[in-house]
């Protein structure tokens, strides 16, 4: 293969900067390996994946994922009317993408992969591993020489996306995209927009990246923010006269006054950024603009400088560690406080550093009320890194995620939806001179979906490490149920539910307002059953059920046996633990009654021999439980 210079993709693609990243990916490619991009919205994933695709000279087949491509969309299906006259085979199949790239050699390009569902990505498994895959009636089908997979990916914490399996991550090549540098942005927005506006093109892109940094935004803007604010601000100008008042510093040259640039910010930037969960009821994004506004146009403020040398030299790595405000930049940008700085103030409560801080143990030390004196930079901090830790051990022991599936039987809506019912068409369109849209019938697969409440016992015995790993149990069932089916109750003296169903709560979001309710009090199981029973009877799905993880050992309230009786559906996960003998007993009397409670409610019994093993074992649960 010819080497082609970095920069003649740059020219050829309108590719700004990336020299590295390019080089990185040529490398991938040109070894005959498979790439994966992975970046957050708006860093150019997408441009730089059909570049280099582009660079390999074969035919790229581009695939967009979403939650509703179906595994025979990608690899393909049969025509109904063909199969009815000619029956299954080559003659009446349609090749799907994936087949059309393996059977020519050619390179497929899958934009936004773990959109899909985790069916569809499993189909990829032996075609990236084996280059060969089965298709239904067809038989095996072997990739050519120089097929290869492209993909990109947003982070799994974006909604509507899901974490990759391990096994399918470890057949590509990773390659992480980051923001790029303001120069290299100012770039892209005067490509993209053909502006010679200098100062406009400047406020847009500190605005944009100030939002990246701010605390109070839980998501920040990519540099198409600073494109639609600049196309915006140049519209409104070029429709009529800018009005005089409060004209800002760059407005006054740029012929701009501070409403418009308002106005433009607030349509360009309202639909790319997300307030943090912790921003608080009294936080709007119009106050949030405001600040910002004043903070890179009234006093023109470079976010960059809010960078300290030797720290983090691109916005987006604010998460890692952004810099302290200069004494200069007064008590607005005093406000923007950065992570480290957070890290710093953990630190400091902990009597360590921040180097030292450890994820997991701060979620023993969380669920034990250790944390109860920090203030609230430290303790939002210390949140942040106990979810990260339990989330992560969460992710590494679920692994493949296989979702439940069940048959459904529908009519052709669209001509890959599914497999042709034939027995059902036939009955169908018999003695009818022709058929109607609804009698095609096909039969496909679809995610069999199950609401689940989940009842954590949260008394005092649990404080420390059990909590942790209670949360990595809960963390663990999360990330195998869709988002809204999920209902969490907490339970000790009195319960409070967590989440409910039809919230969307991302997994990390779920860990954090469980480990922000130190444990503490008596085991009032009833109530913590009571208050998942109230919950299960919000639930729409009809086979809804409900996990009870404890020791079981009520030491408050009435004999739960009863409740659990009118519940339905409930499994008892019992955590049994060997006790010493000089254990006390400080609320008489106290009563095992995991086997009365699943009994009473004709549920299942799991018995967890310590905490150590109880992640693994709701794993298994999880699995029985979800199909």
């Amino acid at each position: 293969m010819s080497v082609i210079p970095i920069e003649t993709i740059q020219r050829q693609y309108g590719i700004v900067g990336r020299e590295l990243e390019l080089q990185t990916a040529l490398a991938v490619l040109d070894g005959g390996r498979h790439l994966l991009l992975e970046g957050p919205v708006g860093v150019g994933k997408t441009s730089v994946a059909l570049a280099v695709c582009s660079h390999l000279g074969r035919e790229t087949v581009r695939v967009d994922g979403d939650d509703r491509y179906s595994e025979s969309r990608l690899t393909g299906w049969f025509d109904p009317p063909l199969v009815l006259t000619k029956g299954y085979g080559e003659d009446s199949f349609f090749a799907g993408p994936l087949v059309q790239a393996m059977l020519g050699g050619g390179v497929l390009f899958i934009n936004e992969l773990n959109r899909m569902p985790e069916s569809v990505q499993n189909v990829l498994l032996p075609a990236l591993d084996e280059r060969l895959i089965e298709v239904p009636h067809i038989g095996e089908v072997r990739a050519a020489d120089g097929f290869q997979v492209v993909a990109t990916q947003n982070p799994a914490d974006y909604v509507a996306t899901g974490r990759l399996s391990e096994a399918l991550r470890d057949r590509f090549e990773h390659l992480a995209l980051l923001y790029q540098d303001a120069v290299e942005e100012e770039a892209i927005v005067r490509a993209e927009t053909g502006s010679n506006d200098e100062a406009l093109v400047r406020v847009a892109v500190r605005l944009t990246r100030a939002t990246r940094l701010h605390p109070r935004f839980r998501k920040g803007a990519s540099v198409r923010g600073a494109i639609a604010f600049v196309q915006i601000v140049e519209r409104i100008r070029a429709e009529g006269p800018a009005t005089a008042r409060d004209r800002s510093a760059v407005g006054a040259g740029a012929g701009v006054d501070r409403e418009t640039l308002r106005r433009a910010a607030e349509a360009a930037l309202t639909t790319r950024v997300g307030l943090g969960d912790d921003s608080g009821d009294d936080v709007t994004f119009d106050a949030l603009l405001d600040e910002l506004l004043d903070l890179v146009v009234e006093r023109g403020e470079d976010p960059d400088l809010w960078l300290a040398p030797g720290e983090c030299a691109t916005a987006d790595r604010a998460a890692l560690g952004v810099a302290r405000p200069s004494a200069s930049q007064g008590a607005v940008a005093a406000a923007l406080a950065c992570a480290l700085e957070d890290r710093r103030a953990l630190a400091d409560h902990l009597r360590t550093t921040p180097d030292e801080l450890d994820g997991w143990q701060l979620a023993g030390e969380l669920s034990a009320g250790a944390m109860a004196g920090a203030d609230t930079r430290a303790y939002a901090c210390a949140q942040h890194l106990a979810a990260g830790a339990v989330l992560q051990r969460a992710a590494r022991l679920v692994g493949p995620l296989k979702a439940a599936t069940r048959t459904v039987r529908e009519p052709l809506r669209e001509p890959y939806s599914g497999e042709l019912d034939v027995e059902a068409t036939v009955d169908n369109i018999l003695g009818k001179p022709f058929p109607e849209p609804g009698d095609w019938v096909v039969r496909r697969r679809v995610d069999r979906r199950r609401q689940v409440v989940l009842m954590i016992d949260t008394s005092l015995s649990m404080a420390g490490e059990k909590m942790a790993l209670a949360a990595v149990a809960a963390a663990v069932l999360a990330l195998k149920v869709h988002r809204g089916d999920l209902s969490v109750v907490l339970f000790a003296d009195e319960a409070r539910v967590v989440s409910r169903f039809g919230e969307d709560v991302e997994p990390g979001e779920l860990v954090r307002r469980m480990l922000a309710l130190p444990c503490g009090g008596g085991t009032h199981i009833a109530v913590g059953l009571e208050a998942g029973r109230v919950e299960l009877q919000r639930g729409r799905d009809p086979r809804r059920s409900g996990l009870l993880l404890s020791d079981c050992i009520f030491t408050s309230g009435p004999d739960p046996c009863r409740v659990a009786a009118r519940f339905g559906s409930l499994h008892v996960l019992l955590i049994e633990e060997a006790r010493a003998a000089t254990d006390t007993v400080w609320i008489s009397p106290r009563r095992a009654v995991g086997e009365a409670i699943a009994r009473a409610s004709d549920g299942g019994l799991v018995r967890v021999s310590g905490f150590t093993v109880l992640p693994r074992r709701m794993l298994d649960v999880a699995d029985a439980v979800l199909r």
